[in-house]
């Protein structure tokens, strides 16, 4: 209940307890209080009182202006029930006025509808009686203006666009394609009259021949912008002309069809029915009749008639490829009805494909044709054929691959006579320009996925030969030498890192992998990465395979007398010791032939794995296995340093380098007797740190060998006394 309490509760409370104080014999002072808090009151409340005389001025004041206030609002409320009868009076007066104005309103704009309509009836009818009457007129540009005024841009057609009048419109639109089809007509045969006044088609002659007077060409360029105008109404976005189930193209405009329609007369004439031009085996014949007239005639139509159809506003087209693609769609209608017979015979199919590729490749070349307009290609990329045509290039590129592994000698080097650097066999260098071939083929068709779908066939292709190479190293009846097979697969890997940073490989990785993607940086990475590891692991037989030939014929030098072979007399020229005459031949040999055979980037590969095996064993077959006496320390030294090193000196320019362990031992066998005792000392010595070890054994040249092999080596010579 303490929380109920008020302010002025609490502050009663502390009053009496302050007046009572803490005794309860004070208890009967409560009456006392009661009577004097009573007195106090009833004196505030006197004073209070605005009719007593001894008031407070300024709460007299205060509650007599209250109560002027009072008696005004008082006033004022009894006046707001008038304003609030007159206010309700006048809003039901307004509600009434505003009732029958809407539907006046409504009225007039029933009215104004009926009348727009009526002007829009008004408009198409008096342009349709203009352009009757304009139709034998002589001004030939008012029938296209009042046309444009029906159809064109800001015309009666677009005014319809936003009105809800479904009849008008297609009274209008009636009236304008009507129209349309009267005035193309009427133009189209003033234009083809003018075609064959100049002789048109031009037909096997040059630009130079084909001159036509600048009277014609002047009323052609006349015509042509007519026609240019004359557009179907509608939305001409929206326009497509059906070539096959899955081709489609936007339609060309007049002046392209009517210069496209005699070569159509004339391709249909010798390229359907009974034609002996017309052969499903030949269809190289229409295309390079397409061809050839495209080539005669796209500069004229395009010198001429580009400026008519930019006055008639067509400014996103090129007449001349508009041309070119116009007799192109000859070629497309074509093959889209000979094709169901052709691919059920798989060597006209890849035939066709053949013919095609090259013709679009001429097309692009020579005319500038974009990828983007309808193509005799895009017939063979549907998809019923496309599968067709993957199949068969596998099995084309496949059988090629086998037939260049099973010529006489599919090794043979390109040119023996001029061997370059790169060694390559005939038959890697027929492959990759398979490869490239294939790329070609595939390089400008547009779809990212139809390419990627040849990427794949190249990639498996690639696979496939790394494995026949690989079978072969391994085959024992094989006659090819290991070294080509080495050198066909490096050659192959070069091709493939080259070719990964080419623009259309770049382009192909952008697409299947995504422009940021770090994981792989070509498209051949990871047959790069294969072929790596087999050229490395045949590299590794190949080294293992000459290393063996070269140590089994070590034995009569790591048994020849060395400790006791006394010491060589100075006045005459150490030589070779005859027990390592037949290993360091075979070296030699092996060597000059690995040299003459491999790559200069496999061969320098080759030379460091040789000399690093060698130099291994030299120290742990030979130098460990024996002890040396002045004289076998002073010849084992001009075996290696005058012979081994010269040897490999004649492929590199630091041979000791290769021979880091073997040149080691050389100089601790080498180093003067106190030298060696003392450095023997320095290292037997276990107080000694690790740094002073290492640049004592630095001090002397020492490259590669640690401690232990250090004192090792100091341990194989006779003048080293023993230790204990």
């Amino acid at each position: 209940m303490a929380s109920e309490r008020s302010e002025v509760d609490e502050r009663l409370i502390a009053r009496f307890n302050q007046e009572l104080g803490t005794d309860l014999k004070n208890m009967h002072k409560c009456a006392d209080l009661v009577k004097y808090y009573r007195s106090e009151l009833e004196d505030l409340r006197d004073r209070i009182t605005v009719t007593e005389a001894d008031c407070i001025p300024s709460v007299k004041s205060v509650v007599l202006t209250s109560q002027s206030l009072l008696s005004e609002l008082q006033s004022k409320e009894a006046t707001i029930g008038d304003y609030n009868a007159k206010v309700t009076q006048r809003i039901e007066t307004h509600r009434q006025l505003m009732e029958t104005v809407g539907a006046r309103m409504e009225q007039i704009r029933e009215l104004q509808t009926v009348r727009d309509y009526l002007a829009l009836v008004q408009d198409v009818t008096n342009i349709s009686e203009a352009l009757e009457a304009s139709m034998n007129a002589k001004d030939d540009g008012k029938p296209v203006a009042l046309y444009v005024a029906l159809a064109g841009p800001n015309s009666v057609l677009d005014r319809l666009g936003g009105i809800e009048a479904p009849q008008l419109k297609m009274y209008a639109r009636s009236t304008a394609f009507h129209w349309h089809d009267v005035l193309l007509q009427k133009y189209s045969v003033e234009f083809e009259s003018l075609l064959k006044t100049i002789k048109w088609p031009n037909l096997n002659q040059t630009l130079e021949q084909f001159n036509p007077s600048k009277d014609h060409i002047h009323k052609l360029v006349l015509l042509s912008e007519s026609l240019f105008l004359l557009k179907l109404p509608g939305d001409q976005d929206l326009l497509s002309v059906k070539l096959t189930p899955s081709i489609y193209c936007r339609p060309y405009s007049a002046p392209i069809e009517l210069f496209v329609k005699p070569f159509r007369q004339r391709f249909k004439f010798h390229f359907t029915g009974h034609k002996q031009t017309n052969r499903l085996d030949r269809p190289e014949w229409y295309l390079t009749q397409v061809l050839q007239w495209a080539k005669e005639n796209h500069i004229f139509v395009g010198q001429h008639f580009q400026s008519p159809a930019l006055r008639a506003g067509i400014t996103n087209s090129n007449v001349r490829l508009e041309f070119v693609r116009g007799l192109v769609q000859l070629a497309v209608e074509k093959l889209a009805v000979d094709i169901e017979q052709i691919v059920r015979d798989e060597a006209l199919f890849a035939h066709l494909i053949d013919e095609v590729l090259a013709f679009e490749e001429d097309l692009k070349l020579t005319l500038g044709y974009p990828t983007s307009f309808p193509s005799v290609v895009s017939v063979l990329l549907q998809p019923v054929y496309f599968l067709k045509w993957m199949a068969i290039e596998e099995k084309f590129t496949t059988d090629k691959m086998d037939a260049m592994l099973s010529t006489d000698d599919p090794f043979e080097l390109l040119d023996p006579a001029n061997l370059d650097e790169l060694k390559i066999p005939k038959c890697a260098d027929q492959f990759v320009r398979l490869l490239d071939a294939i790329k070609e083929r595939y390089r400008s068709l547009p779809q990212p996925g139809q390419r990627l779908q040849f990427l794949d066939l190249q990639l498996k292709l690639i696979d496939n030969f790394r494995r026949r190479l690989v079978q072969l190293y391994n085959d024992p009846t094989n006659a090819a030498n290991p070294t080509k097979i080495i050198n066909a697969i490096h050659y192959l890997t070069s091709v493939l890192r080259d070719w990964g940073e080419s623009v259309h490989y770049l382009h192909l990785h952008a697409t299947l992998y995504g422009p940021d993607s770090d994981e792989i940086s070509s498209v051949f990475d990871r047959t790069i990465e294969e072929l790596d590891h087999w050229q490395h692991t045949l590299v590794n037989g190949l080294v293992t395979w000459i290393v063996h030939e070269i140590t089994v014929r070590s034995r009569p030098y790591r048994y020849d007398l060395w400790p006791s072979m006394g010491v060589h007399d100075a006045k005459e020229t150490l030589a070779v010791s005859a027990s390592a005459s037949e290993m360091f031949q075979t070296a030699i040999k092996l060597l000059h032939d690995m040299e003459q055979e491999l790559s200069a980037n496999v061969f320098s590969v080759v030379l460091r794995m040789i000399a690093g095996q060698l130099d291994e064993w030299m120290v742990a077959s030979m130098v460990m296995n024996t002890k040396f006496s002045a004289g076998g320390i002073q010849q084992f030294a001009y075996d290696m340093t005058r012979n081994l090193f010269v040897m490999f000196g004649q492929y590199t320019d630091h041979p000791k380098l290769l021979f880091k362990r073997t040149n080691d031992a050389c100089i601790l066998l080498t180093l003067p007797l106190g030298s060696a005792l003392l450095l023997r000392e320095t290292l037997r010595n276990e107080t000694t740190e690790s740094e002073d070890v290492t640049r004592a054994l630095r001090e002397i040249g020492i490259v590669i060998c640690n401690k232990g092999t250090a004192l090792d080596v100091l341990d194989r010579r006779n003048d080293m006394p023993a230790i204990g």
